[in-house]
């Protein structure tokens, strides 16, 4: 298989699987914390988890999003070497069309990374998702 048809295929495995496994998780909760999803250097699939942060002080216990993407770029630098393509997943505000869209980084060892946006909101009948677009994204990992 020629290099950029596996670094193809590998954004894809990730970019696919991440949709689904946030659709998943926002058709069952609502909402879904970030995570990653990696490819290791033998093409198995697999979900790097951080706990969940939750900000002091607030009268609410509030987690902390931003320090849990932190932290998952932190534990994917560290496993970089493990790893072939890496995604970042959270959920993420689309001020412009008022509402809430799943926002997946991703990364391939190789120097390639997009970004993937798919808007979501609810509908009287359950969870209405658009088209996922994609767009340049910014390395993070194998910077």
């Amino acid at each position: 298989m020629a290099a950029d048809q596996l670094v193809q295929d590998d954004l894809n495995k990730l970019i696919g699987t991440a949709l689904g496994v946030a659709g998943d998780q926002i058709e069952a909760h609502g909402a879904f914390l970030p995570v990653a999803l990696v490819v290791s250097n033998d093409g198995e699939i697999s979900l790097v988890a951080v706990s969940p942060n939750t900000v002091e002080g607030e009268a609410e216990t509030d987690l902390d999003a931003d320090e849990m993407i932190s932290d998952l770029y932190e534990a994917l630098t560290q496993q970089k070497g493990q790893n072939r393509a890496a995604a970042v997943v959270c959920d993420i505000h689309l001020p412009d069309d008022s509402t809430d869209a799943i926002h997946i980084m991703a990364e391939h060892s190789n120097g390639v990374s997009i970004s993937a946006v798919r808007p979501y909101r609810q509908a009287p009948s359950g969870w209405d998702f658009g088209a996922p677009f994609l767009e340049p994204g910014e390395n993070q990992i194998w910077a």
